[in-house]
């Protein structure tokens, strides 16, 4: 149970860097679109030919008369749904792996901490280079784009830290749990 509660505090993490990426990509995209458009045209040509994947892309391609409506609680409902199967899906991946490739050591927070904030300045770098490779793209002063950049990179970096705390903990807590459980079935063998 433990390790489930390790993930769902992580997978905020995990989708605030894919956000923080996907933004680097779109810049790039904005930035670069004249030489990228054939690149994803030619991608979006080649996944609808898949068998499986281009039935599903062309299904979720809505018709020109449908018309489509969330509310806020089918929205809200969606978020908590994604939020706990990812959780689910990222902690089997951790099992399977464990058990192929032996017991996984866990990291110092440290070290999480820095590889975080060593990612956060790569992506604040990343942002900048998208402007600075063309300001002509973006309206306003670059100081203004530049506060927004260091704001984003910013929140990644303190919801990493704080996801990455309170797995660690987490992560601790089942550690002194499995060795109490350990010990007291040592224990028990011992008296017998």
């Amino acid at each position: 149970m433990l390790g489930y509660m390790r993930w769902t505090q992580l997978t905020p993490m995990l989708l605030l860097w894919g956000f923080g990426l996907l933004m680097v990509l779109a810049l790039t995209f904005v930035n670069f679109q004249e030489q990228t458009i054939s690149a994803v045209e030619f991608v979006l040509e080649w996944l609808v030919q898949l068998p499986v994947v281009g039935e599903y892309m062309t299904q979720l391609l809505p018709d020109e008369n449908s018309n489509t409506h969330i509310s806020k609680s089918d929205f809200k409902s969606f978020v908590l749904s994604s939020w706990a199967v990812l959780s689910l899906v990222f902690m089997l991946a951790g099992i399977v792996l464990s058990a192929l490739f032996g017991p996984f050591q866990p990291w110092a927070l440290k070290s999480k901490l820095l590889i975080s904030g060593a990612g956060t300045v790569l992506l604040l770098a990343g942002m900048v280079a998208n402007y600075y490779a063309a300001p002509q793209n973006f309206n306003g002063e670059a100081s203004a784009w530049m506060l927004n950049f260091s704001l984003i990179s910013l929140l990644v970096f303190v919801v990493s830290a704080y996801c990455l705390s309170v797995s660690h903990f987490l992560g601790y807590l089942n550690e002194a749990l499995l060795a109490g459980e350990l010990q007291a079935a040592d224990d028990s063998r011992g008296t017998q």
